[in-house]
């Protein structure tokens, strides 16, 4: 059984509607996405959010 703050999170992510996504990258790529991640000081969950964010509006016009 999961512990009490597992299941805190789970309720939340379904209240909010979140979900996870995962991509298969080359270690090489995602050592360098961390390190540009960590010098622009933003979380890599923001990256992605906002190049998701940017694809659908390109692509909606």
């Amino acid at each position: 059984m999961a512990n009490p703050q597992t299941q805190a999170t789970e309720r939340y992510r379904a209240k909010k509607g979140i979900i996870t996504k995962s991509i298969k990258i080359p270690k090489e790529m995602n050592e360098s996405f961390i390190r540009a991640c960590r010098k622009a000081r933003v979380s890599q969950a923001k990256v992605f959010r906002d190049f998701i964010t940017n694809f659908i509006n390109e692509q909606a016009e």
